[in-house]
Protein backbone atom coordinates (compact mmCIF):
# COMPACT_ATOMS: atom_id res chain seq x y z
CA UNK A 1 0.00 0.00 0.00
CA UNK A 2 0.92 3.49 -0.49
CA UNK A 3 0.70 4.61 2.84
CA UNK A 4 3.93 2.23 3.46
CA UNK A 5 5.90 4.60 1.82
CA UNK A 6 5.19 7.13 4.88
CA UNK A 7 8.11 7.60 7.12
CA UNK A 8 7.91 8.80 10.84
CA UNK A 9 8.94 11.95 11.54
CA UNK A 10 11.41 12.44 14.20
CA UNK A 11 10.97 14.69 17.38
CA UNK A 12 13.04 17.77 15.86
CA UNK A 13 11.57 17.31 12.61
CA UNK A 14 7.94 18.12 13.55
CA UNK A 15 8.09 22.02 13.38
CA UNK A 16 9.44 21.59 9.99
CA UNK A 17 6.95 23.01 7.31
CA UNK A 18 5.33 19.54 5.27
CA UNK A 19 3.27 21.15 3.00
CA UNK A 20 1.97 19.96 -0.33
CA UNK A 21 3.15 20.70 -3.63
CA UNK A 22 0.73 23.44 -5.49
CA UNK A 23 0.43 21.27 -8.69
CA UNK A 24 0.46 24.49 -10.65
CA UNK A 25 0.52 24.34 -14.57
CA UNK A 26 0.09 20.54 -14.46
CA UNK A 27 -2.75 20.26 -17.08
CA UNK A 28 -1.01 18.27 -19.61
CA UNK A 29 1.31 15.84 -17.57
CA UNK A 30 -2.11 15.45 -15.29
CA UNK A 31 -4.32 14.58 -18.44
CA UNK A 32 -1.00 11.91 -19.64
CA UNK A 33 -1.45 10.36 -16.02
CA UNK A 34 -5.31 9.92 -15.98
CA UNK A 35 -5.00 8.32 -19.82
CA UNK A 36 -2.65 5.89 -19.43
CA UNK A 37 -4.36 4.81 -15.98
CA UNK A 38 -8.04 4.48 -18.14
CA UNK A 39 -5.35 2.10 -20.40
CA UNK A 40 -4.78 0.07 -16.77
CA UNK A 41 -8.44 0.02 -16.10
CA UNK A 42 -9.36 -1.07 -19.46
CA UNK A 43 -7.58 -3.97 -19.38
CA UNK A 44 -8.33 -5.10 -16.01
CA UNK A 45 -11.99 -4.53 -16.41
CA UNK A 46 -11.35 -7.02 -19.86
CA UNK A 47 -9.55 -9.42 -17.55
CA UNK A 48 -11.36 -9.52 -14.34
CA UNK A 49 -14.54 -10.95 -13.20
CA UNK A 50 -17.29 -8.55 -11.77
CA UNK A 51 -17.14 -7.45 -8.07
CA UNK A 52 -19.61 -6.16 -5.70
CA UNK A 53 -20.31 -2.01 -6.19
CA UNK A 54 -18.52 -2.22 -9.63
CA UNK A 55 -14.88 -2.73 -8.02
CA UNK A 56 -13.79 -4.30 -11.11
CA UNK A 57 -13.71 -0.66 -12.61
CA UNK A 58 -11.17 0.70 -9.63
CA UNK A 59 -7.43 0.26 -9.66
CA UNK A 60 -5.17 0.32 -6.97
CA UNK A 61 -2.68 2.90 -5.34
CA UNK A 62 0.91 2.01 -5.23
CA UNK A 63 4.18 3.53 -3.85
CA UNK A 64 5.00 4.31 -8.07
CA UNK A 65 1.68 4.96 -9.11
CA UNK A 66 -1.36 2.32 -10.08
CA UNK A 67 -1.84 -0.98 -10.20
CA UNK A 68 -4.86 -3.34 -11.99
CA UNK A 69 -4.39 -5.89 -9.23
CA UNK A 70 -3.93 -9.94 -9.85
CA UNK A 71 -6.19 -10.46 -13.00
CA UNK A 72 -7.35 -13.65 -14.38
CA UNK A 73 -4.46 -14.00 -16.66
CA UNK A 74 -2.24 -14.46 -13.19
CA UNK A 75 -0.38 -11.52 -13.71
CA UNK A 76 -0.73 -7.48 -13.18
CA UNK A 77 -0.52 -4.35 -15.08
CA UNK A 78 0.98 -1.69 -13.17
CA UNK A 79 1.94 1.69 -14.09
CA UNK A 80 4.73 4.08 -12.83
CA UNK A 81 4.07 7.72 -12.79
CA UNK A 82 7.35 9.04 -12.69
CA UNK A 83 8.60 6.85 -15.38
CA UNK A 84 5.89 7.04 -17.64
CA UNK A 85 6.05 3.16 -17.87
CA UNK A 86 3.81 0.23 -17.80
CA UNK A 87 4.72 -3.00 -16.69
CA UNK A 88 3.42 -6.56 -16.39
CA UNK A 89 4.03 -8.75 -13.59
CA UNK A 90 3.64 -12.26 -13.28
CA UNK A 91 4.71 -14.76 -9.75
CA UNK A 92 6.86 -11.69 -8.50
CA UNK A 93 8.98 -11.00 -12.16
CA UNK A 94 8.52 -8.45 -14.42
CA UNK A 95 7.05 -10.24 -17.76
CA UNK A 96 7.57 -6.81 -19.67
CA UNK A 97 7.89 -3.21 -19.62
CA UNK A 98 6.81 -0.45 -22.02
CA UNK A 99 7.80 3.11 -22.25
CA UNK A 100 4.88 5.56 -22.63
CA UNK A 101 7.43 8.46 -24.17
CA UNK A 102 6.52 9.68 -27.29
CA UNK A 103 3.16 7.57 -27.65
CA UNK A 104 -0.65 9.23 -27.05
CA UNK A 105 -3.26 7.26 -26.26
CA UNK A 106 -4.64 5.26 -28.62
CA UNK A 107 -1.03 3.79 -29.88
CA UNK A 108 0.15 3.04 -26.47
CA UNK A 109 -2.93 0.94 -26.07
CA UNK A 110 -2.44 -0.76 -29.65
CA UNK A 111 1.48 -1.26 -28.79
CA UNK A 112 0.32 -2.79 -25.34
CA UNK A 113 -2.00 -5.67 -26.80
CA UNK A 114 0.50 -6.00 -29.52
CA UNK A 115 2.92 -7.22 -26.59
CA UNK A 116 0.54 -9.16 -24.57
CA UNK A 117 -0.33 -10.83 -28.03
CA UNK A 118 3.67 -11.76 -28.57
CA UNK A 119 3.54 -12.89 -24.73
CA UNK A 120 0.79 -14.93 -25.68
CA UNK A 121 -2.23 -13.35 -23.69
CA UNK A 122 -5.41 -12.50 -26.04
CA UNK A 123 -6.49 -9.41 -24.32
CA UNK A 124 -9.76 -7.62 -26.01
CA UNK A 125 -10.29 -4.18 -24.08
CA UNK A 126 -13.05 -1.53 -24.08
CA UNK A 127 -11.67 1.29 -26.23
CA UNK A 128 -14.76 3.49 -25.49
CA UNK A 129 -12.69 5.86 -23.15
CA UNK A 130 -9.05 4.80 -25.19
CA UNK A 131 -9.80 7.76 -27.98
CA UNK A 132 -6.95 10.20 -27.59
CA UNK A 133 -4.45 10.76 -30.26
CA UNK A 134 -2.47 13.21 -28.93
CA UNK A 135 1.42 12.44 -28.09
CA UNK A 136 1.73 12.71 -24.10
CA UNK A 137 3.66 15.67 -22.63
CA UNK A 138 4.73 14.88 -19.06
CA UNK A 139 7.13 16.82 -16.64
CA UNK A 140 8.67 14.51 -14.52
CA UNK A 141 9.05 16.41 -11.74
CA UNK A 142 5.13 17.16 -11.46
CA UNK A 143 3.98 13.35 -11.97
CA UNK A 144 6.37 13.15 -8.76
CA UNK A 145 4.99 16.27 -7.59
CA UNK A 146 1.63 14.15 -7.51
CA UNK A 147 2.49 10.96 -6.48
CA UNK A 148 3.42 12.94 -2.79
CA UNK A 149 -0.16 14.47 -3.27
CA UNK A 150 -1.72 11.40 -4.21
CA UNK A 151 0.29 9.31 -1.09
CA UNK A 152 -0.62 12.02 1.23
CA UNK A 153 -4.24 12.10 0.66
CA UNK A 154 -4.22 8.65 0.58
CA UNK A 155 -2.86 8.45 3.53
CA UNK A 156 -4.92 11.37 5.21
CA UNK A 157 -8.72 8.99 4.23
CA UNK A 158 -7.20 5.81 4.99
CA UNK A 159 -6.53 7.30 8.42
CA UNK A 160 -9.88 8.88 8.41
CA UNK A 161 -11.41 5.57 7.15
CA UNK A 162 -9.79 3.24 9.81
CA UNK A 163 -11.79 5.15 12.83
CA UNK A 164 -15.29 3.93 10.93
CA UNK A 165 -17.14 1.28 12.05
CA UNK A 166 -19.20 -0.77 9.34
CA UNK A 167 -18.75 -1.87 5.82
CA UNK A 168 -16.61 0.66 3.91
CA UNK A 169 -15.88 -0.37 0.07
CA UNK A 170 -11.57 -0.70 -0.23
CA UNK A 171 -9.87 2.98 -0.78
CA UNK A 172 -9.51 2.81 -4.61
CA UNK A 173 -8.48 5.20 -7.57
CA UNK A 174 -11.71 5.10 -10.81
CA UNK A 175 -10.40 5.62 -13.88
CA UNK A 176 -13.13 7.19 -15.98
CA UNK A 177 -13.02 10.18 -13.45
CA UNK A 178 -9.22 9.66 -11.88
CA UNK A 179 -10.65 10.00 -8.40
CA UNK A 180 -9.33 8.23 -5.05
CA UNK A 181 -12.49 7.65 -3.14
CA UNK A 182 -14.22 5.12 -0.90
CA UNK A 183 -17.90 4.37 0.16
CA UNK A 184 -19.17 4.22 3.56
CA UNK A 185 -22.64 2.31 4.15
CA UNK A 186 -24.46 3.20 7.72
CA UNK A 187 -26.69 0.20 7.47
CA UNK A 188 -26.36 -3.56 6.81
CA UNK A 189 -27.20 -2.71 3.49
CA UNK A 190 -24.23 -2.81 1.45
CA UNK A 191 -25.15 -1.83 -2.26
CA UNK A 192 -24.01 1.31 -3.97
CA UNK A 193 -27.38 1.26 -6.14
CA UNK A 194 -29.92 1.22 -3.61
CA UNK A 195 -27.86 1.81 0.09
CA UNK A 196 -27.93 4.85 1.84
CA UNK A 197 -24.58 5.55 1.81
CA UNK A 198 -21.50 8.38 1.82
CA UNK A 199 -19.19 8.05 -0.57
CA UNK A 200 -15.38 10.47 0.37
CA UNK A 201 -12.83 11.33 -2.38
CA UNK A 202 -10.37 13.09 -3.68
CA UNK A 203 -10.05 14.20 -7.91
CA UNK A 204 -7.73 15.89 -9.75
CA UNK A 205 -9.90 17.25 -12.36
CA UNK A 206 -13.47 16.89 -13.15
CA UNK A 207 -16.11 18.94 -15.55
CA UNK A 208 -16.31 22.14 -14.28
CA UNK A 209 -13.79 22.02 -11.65
CA UNK A 210 -10.56 21.94 -13.24
CA UNK A 211 -7.90 22.15 -9.83
CA UNK A 212 -7.88 19.01 -7.65
CA UNK A 213 -10.65 19.17 -4.60
CA UNK A 214 -11.66 16.75 -2.04
CA UNK A 215 -14.98 15.71 -2.16
CA UNK A 216 -18.22 13.73 -0.17
CA UNK A 217 -21.57 13.14 -0.62
CA UNK A 218 -24.59 11.36 1.18
CA UNK A 219 -27.02 9.82 -0.32
CA UNK A 220 -30.43 7.48 0.39
CA UNK A 221 -33.12 5.86 -1.45
CA UNK A 222 -35.87 8.18 -0.03
CA UNK A 223 -33.90 11.13 1.17
CA UNK A 224 -32.04 11.12 -2.28
CA UNK A 225 -28.70 13.57 -2.52
CA UNK A 226 -28.38 15.40 0.93
CA UNK A 227 -27.00 18.83 1.52
CA UNK A 228 -25.88 20.55 5.04
CA UNK A 229 -24.51 24.09 5.62
CA UNK A 230 -20.58 23.69 6.13
CA UNK A 231 -17.03 25.75 7.53
CA UNK A 232 -14.24 26.63 5.45
CA UNK A 233 -12.69 24.93 4.14
CA UNK A 234 -15.33 23.20 3.12
CA UNK A 235 -18.46 24.47 1.08
CA UNK A 236 -21.82 22.79 0.14
CA UNK A 237 -22.39 22.62 -3.55
CA UNK A 238 -25.81 21.42 -5.54
CA UNK A 239 -23.56 22.14 -8.88
CA UNK A 240 -22.21 18.78 -10.67
CA UNK A 241 -23.28 17.14 -7.52
CA UNK A 242 -24.42 17.55 -4.13
CA UNK A 243 -22.40 17.69 -0.83
CA UNK A 244 -19.16 18.92 0.22
CA UNK A 245 -16.65 20.38 -1.68
CA UNK A 246 -13.06 21.58 -0.66
CA UNK A 247 -10.33 22.73 -2.93
CA UNK A 248 -7.07 21.67 -2.46
CA UNK A 249 -5.74 25.28 -3.42
CA UNK A 250 -6.99 25.97 -0.06
CA UNK A 251 -5.50 22.74 1.95
CA UNK A 252 -2.12 22.17 0.55
CA UNK A 253 -0.75 24.84 2.89
CA UNK A 254 -2.28 22.73 5.40
CA UNK A 255 0.78 22.13 8.02
CA UNK A 256 -1.33 19.17 9.00
CA UNK A 257 -3.09 18.16 6.31
CA UNK A 258 -4.14 14.59 7.97
CA UNK A 259 -5.84 16.32 10.84
CA UNK A 260 -7.76 18.86 8.43
CA UNK A 261 -8.87 16.59 6.44
CA UNK A 262 -10.13 14.22 8.82
CA UNK A 263 -11.83 17.24 10.93
CA UNK A 264 -13.39 18.06 7.98
CA UNK A 265 -14.94 14.84 6.66
CA UNK A 266 -15.86 13.85 10.10
CA UNK A 267 -18.20 16.98 10.55
CA UNK A 268 -19.85 16.43 7.07
CA UNK A 269 -20.65 12.61 8.33
CA UNK A 270 -21.69 13.75 11.52
CA UNK A 271 -24.71 16.22 9.51
CA UNK A 272 -25.25 13.78 7.42
CA UNK A 273 -25.96 10.91 8.94
CA UNK A 274 -29.35 12.05 10.46
CA UNK A 275 -30.42 12.88 7.07
CA UNK A 276 -29.32 9.91 5.68
CA UNK A 277 -32.32 7.02 7.38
Amino acid sequence: MISSRVREIPADEEEIDMTLPSLSNWETTRDALHQITQIVGAVRVACADPLPNDLHYSVDVTAAGISSTRMRCGGELNFDFAALQLAFVRGGKTVFTLDAHGLSQTSLMQRLLAIFGDCGYSIDPSLKHITNETEFNVDRELAINYLQVLDAVFTALARFRGKLSGFLTPLVVWPHHFDLAFIWFPSDRTDEHSAPQIAFGFAPVSSGLDRPYVYAYAWSEPTGYVQVPLDAPAQAVSEGYTGLYASYDALHGCVDFNTTLETMLREYQRLVIPQLS
